[in-house]
């Protein structure tokens, strides 16, 4: 069921692209990389956070389709993997089924994620070979994998840590949330140009299942990640 829904989210994604870029002023491609923070927020009190390494990298088309006096804009699409990495400690935890007393328990987790942006963008010609590029929108993620490194400071749970595998029952498998993306396209002729840029994905949906192993709670996950990109103007 969840892959026939992400099918049909491509395959609507294609639908709308295809006349668009009959009608575009122009059409940039690009493959971009990067790495930066990732983080969480949580409505549970006892758990607390720390930053930790990010990465990512894709694809993306950006569709101009008019103009507003020197201010070209559009709509961005593209596909992109997340690497996403989080440490975090839940005090006076108490597991499932062991009744041994509370414990802290620290985690190091790993996430990777299918993300597909979609936002308007903006490109402001400072120079002839300087552009801002701001691109404004949302994202929808799908989970791929992941694992979570288990460390209880009770010694009656030793047995239990350790790197344990995540899945649907750990983590929900989509998520969505807010994409923005702000930088300069440095042109190097023949259509080519270099983007640097910062991008901020902050999540919105839950990606914890209420249950009675995760407790009933909601967490979310945010970027903020240093790309590069090589463009190829098409049109």
């Amino acid at each position: 069921m969840r892959n026939r829904l992400f099918i049909l989210i491509l395959f609507g994604i294609l639908t709308l692209g295809l006349p668009m870029t009959a009608a575009a002023l122009a059409m940039d491609v690009e493959a971009k990389g990067g790495v930066g923070l990732g983080l969480g927020t949580t409505n549970n009190s006892d758990i607390t956070g720390a930053a930790r390494v990010s990465a990512g990298g894709g694809v993306g088309i950006d569709l101009y389709l008019l103009k507003v006096g020197s201010v070209d804009l559009g709509i961005a699409v593209g596909a992109e993997y997340s690497y996403l990495t989080f440490h975090s400690t839940w005090a006076n935890k108490i597991p499932v089924l062991a009744p041994g007393g509370a414990s802290d328990l620290t985690t190091d987790s790993t996430y990777n994620y299918l993300d597909l942006p979609i936002a308007l963008v903006g490109s402001v010609p400072i120079n002839p070979s300087l552009k801002l590029i701001v691109r404004a929108g949302g994202f929808i993620g799908y989970f791929l994998s992941g694992t979570a490194n288990n460390t209880f400071s009770n010694p009656n749970y030793q047995s239990q840590n350790g790197s344990v595998p995540l899945d649907s029952n750990s983590t929900n498998q989509w998520e969505y949330g807010l994409h923005f993306t702000a930088g300069a396209d440095l042109g190097l002729g023949g259509g080519l140009s270099v983007e640097p840029a910062l991008q901020f994905d902050m999540g919105l949906a839950d990606t914890t299942p209420n249950n009675a192993q995760n407790g009933n709670f909601n967490d979310t996950f945010w970027s903020l990640t240093v790309v590069v990109g090589i463009k190829y103007n098409v049109l």
